[in-house]
């Protein structure tokens, strides 16, 4: 089954964003949401709010279903203020100029919205070239070259290499939004190969 990519509706979650952001800002102006868990439970509230009271587009439904579903099973190491930060960055087109790092995040980040599933493989099963399946929808990731990967300021400074199980064809438009010059390795059994170059 080829995966469709769908350009996001990248205005109605810059405002999901942007609401949310402000709506943090003034309470901490009125000197609330000042701790991390303060500001999780602000958030929890008023994406709870916004959702029953319907006062964002349909398009960003599921958007607030993720991010609550997101800040219940972590806690406030859901860390919602940053993946709100992160939201409207990343939505009001100004993607290109991100970091390497940034990009690189919006793009497994949004596979996994996309329905894929994230593997960050310890160096033993990297090697071994190790698969969930053949045929799932999985990016995987050597947990190993990952950090080394970017500096402080999230620039690429060594190639990274990342794999794919499943059909990859619905993802080079992504690649290209995300302004990702990856290069297609030689294919292995069971998984494409792909290189972040510098």
């Amino acid at each position: 089954m080829t995966v469709g990519y769908e350009t996001r509706p990248t205005a109605d979650l810059a405002h999901l964003a942007w609401c949310a952001l402000i709506a943090v800002k003034l309470a901490q102006q009125q000197g609330k949401a000042q701790s991390e868990l303060e500001q999780h439970l602000f958030i929890m509230k008023w994406l709870t709010t916004a959702q029953k009271r319907r006062l964002l587009p349909k398009s960003v439904a599921a958007d607030i279903s993720w991010l609550l579903s997101q800040g219940k099973r972590y806690g406030f190491g859901a860390n919602l203020l940053k993946k709100l930060d992160y939201i409207y960055r990343s939505s009001i087109g100004a993607l290109a100029d991100q970091s390497a790092l940034f990009r690189f995040t919006f793009f497994i980040e949004t596979l996994k919205t996309m329905g894929w599933t994230d593997y960050l493989l310890p160096p033993k099963d990297w090697e071994s070239g190790w698969t969930s399946s053949d045929t799932a929808k999985a990016v995987y990731t050597p947990k190993a070259q990952l950090h080394p990967a970017f500096d402080d300021t999230g620039k690429l400074i060594q190639p990274l290499s990342i794999r794919f199980t499943g059909d990859v064809s619905g993802v080079f438009a992504l690649m290209e939004q995300c302004h990702l010059s990856f290069a297609p390795q030689e294919k292995h059994e069971g998984f494409s190969e792909f290189i972040l170059p510098l």
